[in-house]
């Protein structure tokens, strides 16, 4: 039996991936294309010790659950026409938080400029709603979203939804 909901979803998902990473996708009125998928490997837990002495941010367990399966990954990225999104590795959140974002927030995904971050507050403070959303690159925290969820559901459900944008539904 697995451990925890990323897990079970990455496995299944993966079943369904061709030889090449690839999946034929359907999404809004009707658009068919193909989408390729990149796994990085697993981080492990020295290396995300180091990340959080060196940050001090609190990662939520779903997520370092993720993180000990792929240190980042490409999902849903067009074959034709690129985007997709990018969960970042330890390495690339560093370099992705940038000076004028909160510095409670840290990046952990980007779809063509959009954000999904992890306030780190509300890790700490053990609540379950801590992603938040930035549909442009002006990333202030009047601008920002919460998504009411956490890491694993929202990996579910972006899977689910093929890729697209279930929470602006």
């Amino acid at each position: 039996m697995k451990n925890n909901l990323s897990e079970l979803v990455l496995e299944g998902f993966k079943k369904r991936l061709d030889n090449s990473n690839r999946l034929l996708v359907q999404n809004r009125n009707g658009k068919v294309d193909t989408a390729h998928f990149t796994f990085n490997p697993p981080a492990n837990a020295e290396e995300i010790e180091e990340f959080l002495r060196s940050t001090h941010w609190h990662l939520p367990t779903d997520y370092k659950d993720f993180l000990l399966i792929h240190n980042g990954a490409w999902l849903f990225k067009s074959v034709r026409y690129g985007g997709g999104y990018e969960l970042l590795s330890l390495d690339e959140i560093k370099d992705n938080h940038l000076d004028y974002m909160p510095v409670h927030w840290y990046p952990i995904s980007i779809n063509n400029g959009d954000y999904i971050f992890i306030d780190s507050n509300r890790v700490k403070d053990g609540q379950n709603n801590y992603l938040v959303c930035f549909n442009h690159d002006d990333v202030s925290v009047s601008e920002g979203y919460y998504l009411n969820m956490n890491f694993e559901t929202w990996l579910e459900r972006l899977i689910i939804a093929q890729g697209t944008e279930f929470w602006t539904w």
